[in-house]
């Protein structure tokens, strides 16, 4: 199942469409002329396995299972992109101090278990935050969202 679903995802990120190419298939996006790969269309809603099997009808052999699971995973791809690019970013600045009196309580989107455990531990850069049991690399994101907002103030 892995090797088939290997292939079909391959398949699906290899293949470059253009709007109007989508569109012809009965498929509404954007007319932005930004070209998309099959599984960018298959994440996009409203849009199944079988609407891509239009676009890709070397596709349509595909089992069952592997159109869900394919379905699934162009689903939540944009998510885990977007949280592999948060957790590069706080392994660069893992060395980033906090200072000492930063405050936790004005960084919206911290659960309140976290600003508490931040507040007891106060750690002294991101690294001893990320070992803080609980976080997240989204937490920590927000934490150097907001250390970075606070530099420039400091040195204008």
């Amino acid at each position: 199942k892995r090797r088939k679903l290997d292939v079909v995802m391959n398949e699906l990120k290899t293949k470059v469409f253009t709007p109007k190419q989508v569109a012809e298939c009965g498929i509404r996006v954007n007319q932005d002329g930004k070209k998309r790969n099959g599984l960018e269309v298959l994440a996009f809603p409203d849009v199944g396995f079988a609407d891509i099997c239009a676009l890709m009808p070397d596709l349509s052999d595909t089992d069952t299972d592997i159109r869900l699971q394919a379905e699934r995973d162009a689903m939540y791809a944009n998510y885990i992109s977007r949280q592999e690019k948060d957790v590069a970013a706080v392994r660069r600045d893992e060395n980033q101090e906090i200072p000492q009196g930063f405050d936790y309580g004005v960084i919206e989107g911290l659960s309140n278990e976290l600003r508490q455990k931040l507040d007891q531990h106060r750690p002294e850069n991101l690294a001893q935050a990320g070992k803080i049991d609980g976080m997240t690399p989204s937490a920590l994101a927000l934490i150097l969202f907001h250390l970075r907002r606070k530099r420039p103030a400091r040195q204008a």
